[in-house]
């Protein structure tokens, strides 16, 4: 499971603290629901948006959970 949570942000086990938290940065600021609907995203395509940005957050707290090195 902790493997699927490195492979939704991109990473490998081994990526550093500060690609970690780069990579899901980068990943949160292009799918947040706000922000694409900024862009122009339909309205339909919300809940998808929404999902996709659960599954990152998720996937970053259980790595956080994992590694203490990273905040």
């Amino acid at each position: 499971k902790l493997a699927d949570a490195y492979a939704a942000l991109g990473l490998a086990a081994d990526a550093s603290p500060a690609e970690i938290k780069r990579a899901y940065r980068k990943l949160i600021s292009q799918n947040h629901p706000d922000k694409l609907a900024a862009r122009g995203l339909p309205e339909s395509m919300r809940a998808v948006a929404e999902e996709r940005s659960r599954e990152l957050n998720s996937a970053y707290d259980m790595i956080k959970s994992a590694r203490p090195d990273v905040k």
